[in-house]
C-alpha cells in the first residue's frame, strides 16, 4: 500500500459529516502511545508518526494495532456522531452534560481503579460516552418536544387457589366485606400469602400473559374473576393497570429513549457519512463500529 504523505504531517483518520475530524496525534493520544519523529516507510512513501507496518500487526516498538486503533476510532466515531446531529439541531451548551458525566465517574473511580484517567484523550472520550444517553434524553426533551413513552404498570395484590370452586368462594367472601389481604394470608397458596398477597407496582412482563390478560380486562381498578394460569386460579385485585410517569433520571431517559421520534432521530444519525482511513479499516453503520481490514 502506497500513500503519499509529506514528512511532518498529520493526517486525518476519521470524518463524520457535520463533524469533526480525528487526526493520527489524536488516534495516538487515544492509545496512549507516542511515535514523534518517527517515520515509516510503505513503497515511496512516509507518514511521519505512524509506524504502518503495525498496521499489519507487525510487532515493534512505538507501533499501533490495527484491531484497538479500530476500537478507538469506533468510540470517537460513536461520539461524534451524535454529537454533531444534536449540536446541529439545536442544542449547542454540551458542557453541563460533559461536566456531570465527568463528576459520576469521578465518584465511580473511588472504588473502581478500571476507570481511566479522565484527563487523558482516553478519558475525554469515556467522559463523551458516559454523557452521551442524559444529553440526548435532553435534546428528546428540548428540542424535539417528545413525550417520554411510559411503560404501562402493573399494581395488583392476588390469592391463589387449587381450584375455581375455591376462586369463587374467595370472591363471594369479598363481595360480603371480608378484608382481601386476610383471605390472602389465610387462603392463598402462593409465596405472597404472607404479607397479603402483595404483587407491589412492577413491569407486567414479569408475569404470565394469562395473569396479565386477566387484570387487563378490567379495565380499572377492582377484583377479578377467577383467572387460571399453569400455577393455579388467582383472584386479582387490581390497583391499577396503566403508565407511571417518574421523576428518576434514568426511567425518563428509558421512556424518551424508547419512543418513536429518538428512534426516528437515531436512524438519521446512523444515516450521517463517515469516512475512515481505509488503513485503519471500514465503518460499519449496522455494528456502529470500524472494522478492520487484514493484510
Amino acid at each position: 500500500m502506497v500513500l503519499a504523505a509529506a514528512c511532518g504531517s498529520d493526517p486525518d483518520i476519521a470524518e463524520v459529516d457535520g463533524g469533526d475530524t480525528l487526526t493520527l496525534d489524536e488516534v495516538e493520544g487515544l492509545l496512549g502511545i507516542s511515535t514523534e519523529g518517527e517515520a515509516a516507510a510503505v513503497g515511496d512513501a512516509t507518514l511521519d508518526g505512524l509506524e504502518l507496518a503495525a498496521l499489519n500487526n507487525t510487532p515493534g516498538a512505538g507501533t499501533i494495532d490495527k484491531a484497538d486503533a479500530a476500537e478507538m476510532i469506533s468510540t470517537w466515531v460513536i461520539n461524534e456522531l451524535w454529537y454533531a446531529a444534536v449540536i446541529e439541531g439545536g442544542l449547542t451548551d454540551v458542557q453541563p452534560f460533559l461536566d456531570q458525566a465527568r463528576l459520576d465517574l469521578d465518584v465511580i473511580a473511588l472504588t473502581n481503579p478500571n476507570v481511566p484517567d479522565l484527563d487523558t484523550p482516553f478519558g475525554v472520550e469515556v467522559v463523551r460516552s458516559n454523557a452521551l444517553a442524559p444529553l440526548v434524553t435532553a435534546y428528546m426533551l428540548e428540542i424535539e418536544g417528545v413525550e417520554p413513552q411510559w411503560p404501562a404498570q402493573l399494581c395488583s395484590s392476588h390469592i391463589l387457589l387449587d381450584t375455581e370452586e375455591e376462586a369463587l368462594a374467595v370472591i363471594a367472601r369479598i363481595e360480603a366485606g371480608e378484608d382481601f389481604a386476610a383471605l390472602a394470608i389465610e387462603l392463598s397458596i402462593g409465596p405472597s400469602a404472607p404479607t397479603g398477597g402483595d404483587l407491589d407496582c412492577v413491569d407486567p412482563a414479569g408475569f404470565v400473559v394469562e395473569f396479565v390478560e386477566g387484570a387487563a380486562a378490567l379495565g380499572g381498578p377492582g377484583i377479578t374473576p377467577p383467572v387460571q394460569t399453569q400455577f393455579g386460579f388467582h383472584v386479582i385485585n387490581v390497583h391499577s393497570f396503566e403508565a407511571m410517569p417518574s421523576t428518576d433520571p434514568a426511567e425518563i431517559q428509558s421512556a424518551v429513549l424508547s419512543t418513536p421520534e429518538f428512534l426516528a432521530f437515531q436512524d438519521e444519525v446512523i444515516a450521517r457519512e463517515v469516512t475512515v482511513d481505509p488503513r485503519f479499516g471500514v465503518w460499519d453503520a449496522e455494528s456502529f463500529s470500524v472494522i478492520p481490514v487484514s493484510g
